[in-house]
């Protein structure tokens, strides 16, 4: 408003720059357009909306859709430049202590630039419970036990931004799908079974609410939540929950449970009942 900059030209600079005062001074001189991305600052996540079914999935994406699976995890974003590695929470908070595996898998890498994608505890080339990876949360340097019991991998599914290991960085988020997608599958990500600590997210194309339903259960089946489905020529819209991505869940069948117990939480939930113990009749 000070120097009647417009909003969306402003918010962009912003993003890219994680810097304020900076947007301020490029707004006030009219350079917005030269506002370059800042690795190291997170980049607010794209959220995906509810879906009932497969036929509203294809109402509101088709005629082609993209599906992946929706995992059981940790939502992460991952920003790699020369040998600095860092991760961020779905809260904008650096976790990168909390999982010095994958941070060490990324820190030779020859690219640089931001993933996003999902923290999930592997082993052998089976995803663990939701349950085991509780145990690495808030846990800064965690014990090796602990790490090589539960180790933790990072399933990439989007690439916001790419270039040379030293060089400029191209932000991609204004760029379709496809085109990230691309590019995604083109960079070294090494795998546990090279040791590495990466993978990239199982992605199918689909164009009928039958091939919907029958990957909605092979997700279930490999241990997943549900589906993602996802416009492929949607750009990156960081921190809405638009139309772009669509979440397919399923309640699971229910259970008459008895509260027996239950413990005051610690760290977020510190003087908060949230630790409850269930009994079920057998």
């Amino acid at each position: 408003a000070a120097f009647d900059r417009p909003l969306d030209r402003v918010k962009w600079a912003a993003m890219l720059t994680g810097d304020l005062g900076r947007t301020a001074l490029l707004a006030r001189d009219d350079r917005l357009a030269a506002a370059e991305l800042a690795l190291f600052h997170p980049i607010r996540f794209m959220l995906a909306s509810p879906a009932e079914d497969p036929d509203e999935i294809l109402r509101r994406l088709g005629p082609e859709v993209w599906l992946e699976d929706k995992y059981d995890g940790i939502r992460a974003q991952l920003h790699r430049q020369g040998e600095r590695v860092v991760c961020f929470s779905r809260d904008l908070h650096p976790i990168t202590d909390q999982f010095p595996e994958v941070a060490a898998a990324a820190r030779n890498l020859p690219w640089a630039g931001i993933l996003d994608g999902e923290l999930l505890a592997e082993r052998d080339g089976r995803v663990l419970p939701f349950l085991a990876l509780q145990s690495r949360l808030g846990r800064k340097g965690p014990p090796a036990g602990l790490v090589e019991q539960v180790p933790v991998t990072f399933v990439a599914f989007d690439l916001l931004a790419l270039g040379p290991s030293h060089g400029p960085i191209e932000p991609l988020l204004r760029l379709p799908l496809t085109e990230r997608r691309r590019r995604l599958d083109e960079i070294d990500l090494p795998s546990p079974e090279v040791g590495g600590r990466f993978r990239r997210s199982l992605r199918v194309v689909v164009q009928t609410a039958a091939e919907i339903e029958a990957a909605f259960r092979a997700a279930r089946e490999r241990g997943n939540e549900g589906l993602l489905a996802k416009d492929p020529w949607s750009p990156y819209t960081p921190g809405r929950r638009g139309l772009g991505w669509l979440k397919m869940k399923r309640p699971l069948a229910t259970l008459d449970c008895v509260v027996v117990g239950v413990e005051l939480g610690h760290g977020k939930r510190h003087g908060i009942l949230s630790d409850y113990t269930f009994a079920v009749r057998d």
